[in-house]
């Protein structure tokens, strides 16, 4: 008997897939599947008041909760911004890596979410389909249905989460 790298419960040598948690514990990069959350929804939405407002000469800040590397983006260039973390596969890594911060452990997929700027100059957050949910104030994205960003707001993908401002540049 071994336990497994995920649950932690005792499995027997010789399987695949841990019985317990679902995940797989023969790998052979490190990195290629997300772990899996299980029922991640259970915070209340925050309502935030932010300004939505951006344009040419604002600087899209995300933060990663407690640390102090931030992401900083001018929004006069942003089209789409990628969010997730490195595929090993490919070596293919998202505008917004956050591999870093323990991204697999937190439940972040290699391409979770979008940032986009649409018609009008406001920025919009999507979730791709991610299995851990991409959650806005807590409250959780539908799957390929875009919403839009505030200053203020916070991000939630699988556990990590991002805190994100607007700041005008001269």
């Amino acid at each position: 008997m071994i336990n497994c790298p995920w649950c932690d419960r005792p499995i027997k040598q010789d399987v695949e897939t841990c019985p317990h948690c679902g995940l797989p514990l023969k790998v052979t990069q490190i990195g290629v599947t997300t772990r899996t959350l299980g029922d991640t929804d259970t915070e209340q939405g925050t309502p935030r008041w932010g300004s939505a407002k951006v344009d040419a000469r604002t600087n899209l800040i995300l933060k990663v909760r407690d640390q102090d590397k931030a992401f900083v983006f001018d929004v006069g260039t942003i089209s789409e911004l990628r969010v997730g973390r490195l595929n090993p596969d490919t070596g293919d890594v998202p505008e917004v890596d956050l591999s870093e911060w323990g991204a697999i452990e937190q439940g972040v997929s290699r391409q979770h979410a979008l940032i986009m700027r649409k018609e009008g100059g406001a920025l919009h957050l999507m979730d791709r389909g991610s299995d851990n949910g991409t959650y806005l104030n807590g409250q959780r994205l539908i799957a390929h249905q875009a919403r839009i960003l505030r200053d203020g707001d916070e991000i939630r993908l699988g556990l990590l989460v991002l805190n994100v401002r607007f700041e005008r540049v001269s």
